[in-house]
C-alpha cells in the first residue's frame, strides 16, 4: 500500500469508478452453459458488471450478435455493452465511466432468460424514506431472505450455487432519503450507503440484480415500486 501512495498521492483518492467485464462473444454460449448447479463464473461477472466489452465480434454474425446482447441484458438489464474487435476499445468507455454518479435513467425490471435463473429488478419511488427504514430492509433483504454467505468457506465465496432460493449478486442505487441523498453499493449480503450530492439526479431507485428475485419480496420490503 506504500507504493500505491507514493504513486497515486494516497489513497483517500482512490475510488470505485465502476467494474468492466470482457467476454468472448465466439465462446459466450459455451462459457454461459450451466455448471452442475451453479452459477457460472461467466454469468456472476455479467451480474456484477457496470459496463460488459464484447469482444471477438468478427467472428460472429450479427444475428448471433443481437442474441447474445439479450442475453447479457436479461441477466443484469443496469450494464452498457461495448463492441469490440482484438480487444480494441475506447479508453473513454472504460475509464472515467462514473457508473456510480451518473444520471442515466434506471433500467426496467427484466425477467430471466430460460438459460438462466438471474435476472434484475429495479424499484423506484418518489417519497423520501428514512435512512434507518432502508438499511432494515436492506437487512431483512439480504440476510433473512436471500441466501447468504455467513455459513460458507471464504476460499469458496465466489462460487453461487442455485439453490432455488433468492441470491442477491449485486445491489445498487440512489435514494433521497429524509437525511440527504445516500448512494448504495452492495455485493451479494454485503452493503454499504455513502452520503452523496443529489443535484443532478433526477430518478431514485434501487437495482437488484440476482438468482430468483421475488419482485413482492423486495418491493413490500423497501416499499417502494417496480418500475
Amino acid at each position: 500500500s506504500s507504493g500505491i501512495n507514493a504513486e497515486y498521492g494516497g489513497l483517500s483518492k482512490l475510488y470505485l469508478d465502476g467494474i468492466v467485464t470482457l467476454c468472448d462473444a465466439y465462446n459466450f454460449d459455451k462459457t454461459l452453459q450451466e455448471a452442475g448447479g451453479k452459477v457460472t463464473e461467466c454469468e456472476r461477472q455479467i451480474a456484477l458488471a457496470d459496463v460488459v466489452i464484447l469482444n471477438k465480434m468478427d467472428l460472429i454474425s450479427s444475428n448471433v450478435r443481437d442474441n447474445i446482447s439479450k442475453k447479457i441484458q436479461s441477466i443484469n438489464s443496469s450494464c452498457k455493452i461495448q463492441y469490440t474487435t482484438h480487444s480494441r476499445v475506447d479508453l473513454d468507455m472504460i475509464l472515467g465511466i462514473q457508473a456510480y454518479s451518473n444520471t442515466d435513467p434506471p433500467p426496467s425490471t427484466l425477467e430471466h432468460n430460460l438459460s438462466s435463473a438471474i435476472s434484475t429488478v429495479t424499484l423506484t419511488t418518489n417519497t423520501k424514506l428514512k435512512r434507518e427504514d432502508i438499511e432494515t430492509a436492506l437487512e431483512k433483504i439480504l440476510w433473512e431472505e436471500a441466501q447468504s454467505d455467513s455459513d460458507k468457506d471464504p476460499k469458496e465465496s465466489h462460487v453461487v450455487e442455485d439453490t432455488g432460493k433468492m441470491t442477491v449478486l449485486r445491489l445498487k442505487g440512489k435514494l433521497h432519503t429524509t437525511e440527504g441523498w445516500i448512494m448504495i453499493q452492495g455485493v451479494r449480503d454485503m452493503y454499504d450507503i455513502t452520503d452523496i450530492k443529489g443535484d443532478n439526479i433526477p430518478y431514485q431507485h434501487l437495482i437488484f440484480i440476482g438468482l430468483h428475485l421475488d419482485k413482492k419480496v423486495l418491493s413490500e420490503a423497501t416499499k417502494m415500486e417496480l418500475r
